[in-house]
């Protein structure tokens, strides 16, 4: 039996790369394991800081805008003088993969424009209850003009797919391939005896993250638990807020606001942790919850349907993820862990164990087989 050949892919995102993100993650990875898998792998995107991308291209330049669920979009408009035809041709490529095909413009243009086999990656949720369901009866009128220009969808998850198969006819094949996580990069450690317990956030300063609402929390229980320290990492529109509210509550003996980190950099953040804190919302497939897993952190933060489908053996999920918005029971939830050191010994265990379902190498193998039925269900 002749082996598949090996394929030339085009990979296109719309995030900022100069800044931490899922999307950012899992390019990066998923390029890396696709590399190691024979293809040869061509990245386009926006301008910024893209030297971790190996073979990249810019041809984009960003405008960032809030959306109604306290997210932010990355925007693309082309650049200059830059000519989508000429670049994406079947000369020079055998699939085209936009992740984010959702994003203005640069992402419609190359799903409209460009004739050779496509592959896009929906990496965007919300919950029931998210004011972004307002797009629930808009998203239909989109799915001719979507579906007749692209082969196949893939969804990180079954909520995403749920949120996004409404614009895709019969026609486009689906799959749902789970994000996933680099060992050799995130992995628990032995730590030293301390008295101290440390929670970590990490994550976008957006309010869809949920920080306030973590602070909050924190703020009912920090006096009562003096030995308990609070390390945030990231960067976003609630960075003000948020240090006027550490400011604000006498919180700078307990709260420590790292800044940005991005990359390997942030693996000690979460090694050192012993409580992760997720009060987030509207989420697709969160990879920082894969990451603090696999270095054995507690998670402890708001129930979203993502959560619901990713930790659904979540062990005490009731009482460790919580009513969202509720601060008072995100405040019981984060003591009785910090208190209850055999509990956090116990999902320790469960969460190294549940993240090593979740590997790059998984990803890009799933990934290449989509590859392969476009090109064969294309070409028949």
């Amino acid at each position: 039996m002749t082996a598949p050949k090996k394929l030339n892919i085009a990979l296109f995102f719309s995030s900022n790369p100069s800044s931490a993100g899922g999307v950012q993650e899992h390019v990066l990875n998923l390029s890396k394991e696709l590399r190691k898998r024979g293809h040869k792998i061509t990245i386009y995107g926006p301008s910024g800081k893209t030297k971790q991308y190996k073979n990249y291209h810019e041809i984009g330049n960003t405008i960032e805008v809030p959306l109604p669920n306290g997210n932010w979009a990355s925007v693309q408009m082309l650049k200059p003088f830059v000519d989508l035809k000429k670049i994406f041709t079947r000369d020079k490529f055998d699939i085209l993969h936009v992740q984010e095909p959702y994003i203005p413009l640069l992402a419609w243009s190359l799903v409209e424009q460009i004739k050779i086999p496509k592959v896009s990656t929906f990496h965007s949720a919300w919950d029931n209850s998210s004011v972004i369901n307002t797009l629930n009866s808009v998203l239909p009128l989109f799915k001719m003009k979507f579906s007749e220009n692209m082969d196949a969808s893939i969804f990180v998850s079954q909520i995403t797919q749920k949120r996004w198969e409404s614009i895709c006819t019969k026609k486009v094949k689906k799959y749902v391939i789970y994000n996933a996580v680099d060992h050799n990069l995130f992995f628990p450690i032995k730590k030293k005896k301390s008295q101290t317990v440390k929670l970590l956030f990490l994550g976008r300063i957006v309010s869809r993250k949920g920080i306030l609402y973590l602070l909050r929390a924190f703020n009912m229980i920090a006096k009562e638990l003096p030995h308990v320290k609070l390390d945030i990492v990231g960067a976003g529109a609630e960075t003000g807020n948020m240090i006027r509210y550490i400011n604000r509550n006498n919180l700078e003996k307990q709260v420590t606001y790292r800044g940005e980190i991005t990359g390997a950099k942030r693996v000690p953040y979460f090694q050192q942790a012993d409580i992760f804190c997720a009060p987030y919302f509207d989420e697709a497939s969160p990879l920082t919850i894969l990451e603090a897993m696999s270095c054995g952190c507690t998670i402890v933060g708001f129930q979203n349907e993502a959560a619901k489908e990713s930790l659904k053996l979540y062990p005490h999920y009731a009482d460790l993820l919580v009513e969202q918005k509720n601060t008072k029971e995100l405040a019981m939830a984060l003591k009785k862990t910090i208190l209850d050191q055999s509990l956090r010994q116990e999902i320790r265990k469960w969460c190294i164990n549940e993240s090593k379902k979740y590997s790059w190498d998984k990803v890009a193998k799933a990934t290449e087989k989509v590859y392969y039925d476009v090109l064969r269900f294309r070409y028949a």
